[in-house]
């Protein structure tokens, strides 16, 4: 078909005829795609990083190298191969990235909550480099615990010293963190001074018991 990345609207309408988003005063994914991406997502997840990059190379017809720099992330693969088996009609490898950027833009956030800063599998070691005194919290979608968690945020925060930094991961998306530290429960507080790890602690605990954590780490 003639190339339409120069067109998104044509390439959104296309989702929607071809059912992988449903407009009903509000825009969502349909349940079959959001299904069979889900299947994709588990996949992903769970693979190492030398895995993923395989994946993403071969895919891409890229090199590893180039595979390993690229910020193509497990959510959006998944969405990106979704897609290539949903859709009817062919799209090139452009079309269906946009479409699949499209998609993303519409399914499951990331079950980190919105003001914390987000760290990927590229990002976290700067991020714990640039902050040997910090606190990394992993979250997962679909988790109890984490929303409840979640709701209690902002007295944690408080309730932490200004000069510890505060950053969260999707616990599905950034596998290498997780096996670095070997991260197994969502949500997980990972508490980090002079550059180490001090304390690993669950929310499943409760906040009390988060705190008193935090103190016993940072004060």
């Amino acid at each position: 078909m003639a190339s339409e990345t120069d067109r998104p609207d044509a390439l959104f309408d296309a989702l929607i005829e071809e059912g992988v988003v449903i407009e009903n005063g509000t825009v969502a994914l349909a349940d079959d795609f959001e299904h069979r991406w889900s299947i994709y997502y588990d996949t992903y997840a769970s693979i190492t990083p030398e895995a993923f990059e395989e994946s993403v190379a071969e895919t891409f017809r890229v090199s590893r190298d180039e595979a390993r720099k690229s910020d193509v992330t497990r959510a959006g693969f998944s969405y990106y191969l979704a897609l290539r088996a949903h859709l009817d009609s062919e799209y090139s490898d452009a079309e269906l990235g946009l479409m699949a950027e499209m998609v993303a833009g519409v399914g499951p956030s990331s079950p980190v909550p919105d003001d914390v800063d987000h760290l990927s599998d590229e990002t976290y070691r700067d991020f714990l480099s640039e902050h040997p005194v910090c606190i990394v919290s992993v979250w997962k979608r679909d988790c109890e615990p984490c929303e409840a968690i979640a709701a209690e945020l902002p007295q944690l925060r408080a309730e932490i010293p200004d000069d510890v930094a505060f950053a969260g991961i999707d616990g599905d998306d950034v596998v290498a963190f997780r096996r670095e530290f070997e991260v197994t429960a969502a949500p997980s507080f990972l508490c980090f001074r002079d550059g180490e790890r001090r304390e690993t602690v669950t929310g499943g605990v409760g906040t009390d018991a988060l705190l008193e954590s935090f103190r016993a780490v940072y004060d």
